[in-house]
């Protein structure tokens, strides 16, 4: 006898009052950084697509050996030349988004069973979906994702028990 799977739920959190400390914390742009890039709409948007406190961030910093050969260096020109020697170093990334007054990224379409909203995705799609297979335990409902040409990835689901 099989057993017929569960769906592992949440419930979305609820829209505060309009006019409230609250609902201006919603309205407020706010970004998510995963692995490749990070996903920017409105915290309101962001919350009510995602558990937040259930995705698998962690502190795993990408490193990269980094290198610098020897060189000759002239101060002034027609001076005397001095040498440098080479060096290495290990340079960390950490996740993170770029900061700029113009937009960063490129606008996707999230559709949830909630409604649809835009947002800007830094980074490929594929690592945006590689983040949201990784992370299906915070997702509340399907979750559909649409490139800027209108290509459809998804749905992206939670998991069944």
């Amino acid at each position: 006898m099989t057993q017929t799977p569960t769906v592992r739920a949440g419930t979305p959190p609820t829209p505060p009052a309009i006019n409230t400390p609250e609902y201006e914390r919603w309205t407020k742009e706010s970004a998510l950084s995963f692995p490749g890039g990070t996903v920017t709409a409105t915290y309101g948007n962001l919350i009510q697509t995602l558990d937040v406190n259930m995705i698998g961030f962690s502190c795993n910093v990408s490193t990269k050996n980094v290198t610098v050969g020897p060189s000759t260096v002239t101060r002034t020109i027609g001076g005397a030349s001095t040498q440098r020697a080479g060096y290495s170093y290990v340079k960390k990334q950490f996740n993170k988004k770029n900061s700029s007054l113009a937009a960063a990224g490129y606008p996707i379409r999230i559709r949830t069973e909630i409604g649809e909203y835009t947002a800007r995705l830094t980074g490929s799609m594929e690592d945006f979906a590689t983040f949201l297979c990784s992370n299906t335990a915070a997702i509340y409902d399907a979750i559909y994702v649409y490139s800027p040409r209108g290509a459809e990835y998804g749905p992206f689901t939670q998991g069944v028990i």
